[in-house]
């Protein structure tokens, strides 16, 4: 095969088949392929503005647009007037998408993943490529296959799930609805490159081609192996009294489990049913001797495994979840009345008799057989025993979290709160204050890729790593596993890392965080501890300080607690992280920072190589990044106001009354905060946060003007500050 580059494009380095001459091109050569696929202005635009050809892709392709990601062209691989869920599964599907996110192809392997199926495609690297994501730099990439004639979703779904698992590519990309951004560089010097094969066979689904045929394929076996994992799902266990067994019994024989979820909304399809919470549009739920179910599908499904500990449920269980909202209790009491009446009254008279009987104190364990002494609960006496079983005063996180306490660290995502963590976890077993073996870091929120990576960590320094889904291991148990601790008194040196906190509790549910803070506190008493790692707000504080997500109920029970922001250094080679104290017991330290490398490449060793960047900066760089942090916020809020005032100054300089007037006219904010922003933003040091200068004028007036005279790289490393991220 002779590819050329194609010399239209210099920034890119993209390549287009030349034409070939085999008898099924010249087939496909002679019906014109109509393929149309809908663009939209912007993910946010609700219809298409028009709708392109497979040519014009392809000049999308060689010609990407330049800007942000959130800025760019969205498009759908069906056709529809909108991108709803609604709007896909009625669609016909005109394309493939394929998203190869996080296994770093370069062109070559990329190309040998496609090229054996002998069919056109369109591949093009993504606005993520050979950016920072999660800490990784990597290639990144869009595959694009148009089909011979446009197909249903219900078609489209088992193809496109066969290629993804094929191509070992990001399975969210084949949600029905899913979008994707047209061809994109978040910068003109942003590196970007496509390959284009437009002149082989477009793929048929009606022809065994040798990628329909692995794709079908690999769809069956991984369908096959859905379905022996919910054969072998025990069933949900039942709490409550014996009573309530021959009730839920009564359930189950009077009601069929197939027509309860037909009535709710779940569609045949085949041997199995259609949630109406689906969002891939793929059969997940398997009915078995008619007695109890299995749901494939995600956690937006009330009756998914993931609802439900991986456990199948009877009819009970069912209507209990659909018509009850899973309160067992009410579930019980409607069926008795409806299908036992006779028998709930019996049971309500025996429960109003038992009332009226005084009741003994109990405690746990049954009946007091003593009158109760509430100094029966008095430690006095075991302070000798208790001290022998104080921890050391010592850090688990040098500075930052104390051995036997709860520590929260806040962070935005993508701030390097794991990375860290890591970090100051590894340095502890290095130099011996930590036992690795007492040390289970809990990787709750990362992908695959991710999970192998940190674990190859883990393997090295010799700490456990646990992650949902492998060994048994349910996030949704994860008090029942630490009751269990408590209660075996296994807790005393055990460090837990929860990563991240929202995996193991509603931190925005106040009784339920405060719930979780019983079990925690629990652990703690116990000799163990516990660091907790969360999310800030998207939304600063008036100061411009991040500020913790959820209740404050984590941050009540925890026994230290900090904030952490992130900034680029002034050379841009690295990111400052800088750790703010907001709740402490012990001697820890009130802030304290960290820098880590900005942008690593797989090729200069990942994230390990990102791990061993890190490295603690002096206090006085520390609070040259908070500054830095604390300028760029005051710049973003003040966005508005700065463009008006530059807008005015434009044409030169002005006094002040006229320029409050003039941006007040042009920002529609008000006169006072126009002048709190434009008092915040004058002098002369651009790095300052500083945008226009004054000078005095005549009869005591001020006239004001923009700042031009610092380097535009300057400018450029500042601007950056924002994208910490």
């Amino acid at each position: 095969m002779n590819n050329k580059i194609d010399a239209q494009v210099p920034a890119a380095t993209g390549t287009q088949d030349e034409p070939k001459s085999n008898a099924q091109t010249q087939d496909n050569q002679q019906s014109k392929y109509m393929l149309q696929l809908p663009l939209y202005t912007n993910l946010s635009d609700k219809a298409p503005t028009e709708k392109i050809s497979l040519d014009s892709f392809i000049s999308k392709a060689k010609k990407p647009s330049v800007g942000s990601k959130s800025k760019a062209q969205a498009i759908t691989p069906y056709l529809a007037n909108g991108k709803t869920k609604k709007d896909a599964l009625s669609a016909k599907y005109h394309a493939i998408v394929v998203d190869h996110d996080d296994d770093d192809l370069n062109r070559e392997q990329l190309c040998s993943k496609y090229d054996e199926f002998n069919i056109n495609y369109i591949a093009f690297t993504t606005s993520s490529h050979q950016q920072d994501k999660n800490g990784i730099t990597g290639n990144r990439w869009k595959v694009i296959i148009p089909l011979s004639k446009p197909i249903d979703c219900k078609k489209f779904s088992v193809l496109s799930i066969g290629i993804t698992l094929l191509m070992n590519a990001d399975a969210a990309q084949t949600r029905p609805q899913q979008v994707f951004f047209a061809p994109n560089k978040v910068c003109k010097t942003a590196p970007y490159d496509y390959i284009i094969k437009n002149d082989l066979a477009y793929l048929d689904t009606e022809v065994e081609s040798s990628l329909l045929v692995e794709a079908i394929k690999a769809y069956k076996e991984k369908e096959a192996q859905k379905k022996l994992v919910a054969t072998q799902a025990s069933m949900k266990p039942k709490k409550g009294h014996s009573s309530n067994d021959s009730i839920i019994s009564m359930v189950n024989e009077a009601y069929d489990i197939e027509t309860v979820i037909s009535s709710f909304g779940y569609k045949k399809d085949g041997k199995t049913y259609l949630s109406p919470f689906s969002t891939t549009g793929c059969a997940g739920v398997h009915i078995f001797d008619g007695e109890r179910l299995y749901s494939h599908h995600g956690d937006s499904d009330p009756l998914s495994n993931l609802n439900h500990d991986g456990h199948s449920l009877d009819t009970f269980d069912v209507l209990c979840c659909l018509k009850h909202d899973g309160d067992v209790s009410a579930a019980i009491q409607h069926y008795a009345n409806e299908l036992d009446r006779d028998g709930q009254k019996q049971r309500q008279r025996d429960y109003a008799e038992a009332k009226a009987q005084p009741e003994p104190i109990r405690l746990k364990g049954g009946v007091t057989p003593m009158p109760f002494d509430f100094g029966s609960f008095s430690l006095n006496g075991s302070s000798s025993e208790m001290r022998q079983q104080m921890l050391d005063d010592k850090f688990v996180l040098n500075g930052i979290a104390i051995l036997g306490q709860a520590t929260a660290l806040y962070a935005k995502p993508n701030s390097g709160k794991t990375l860290l963590t890591i970090h100051l976890i590894c340095e502890g077993i290095k130099s011996g204050e930590l036992n690795a073996e007492d040390v289970f870091y809990v990787n709750a929120d990362d992908n695959f890729k991710g999970i192998v990576t940190k674990l190859e960590i883990a393997e090295k320094y010799k700490f456990n790593m646990l992650a949902p889904g492998f060994n048994g291991f349910n996030v949704n148990e994860f008090s029942q596993y630490m009751d269990a601790m408590i209660r075996i008194d296994q807790c005393q040196g055990k460090v837990i890392i929860l990563d991240t906190l929202k995996k193991f509790t509603n931190i925005m549910d106040k009784k339920v965080s405060s719930d979780f803070g019983k079990v925690m506190r629990g652990f703690v008493s116990k000799g163990g501890t516990m660091i907790l790692l969360a999310h800030t707000n998207k939304n600063r504080d008036n100061d411009g300080k991040v500020v913790f997500s959820g209740t404050s109920d984590i941050v009540d029970d925890v026994d230290c607690a900090y904030t952490i922001d992130v900034t680029e250094g002034s050379d841009g080679l690295y990111k400052t992280v800088v750790f703010e104290n907001i709740k402490s017991r012990g001697d820890v330290e009130q802030d304290a920072a960290f820098k880590y490398l900005n942008k690593v490449t797989n090729a200069d060793g990942g994230y390990s190589a990102l791990l061993t960047s890190v490295s603690r900066v002096s206090e006085q760089q520390a609070q040259l990044a908070k500054s830095l942090v604390q300028i760029q916020e005051r710049l973003d809020k003040n966005a508005s106001i700065i463009d008006a005032i530059k807008e005015a100054l434009e044409s030169g300089e002005m006094p002040k009354t006229d320029l409050i007037e003039t941006a007040h006219r042009l920002s529609g904010v008000s006169k006072e905060r126009v002048t709190r922003a434009l008092n915040a933003h004058t002098g002369k040091d651009w790095t300052k946060g500083h945008r226009w200068s004054k000078r005095k004028g005549e009869k005591h007036s001020y006239l004001y003007r923009l700042i031009t005279d610092y380097s535009g790289d300057d400018a450029l490393t500042y601007e950056q500050v924002k994208y910490g991220e």
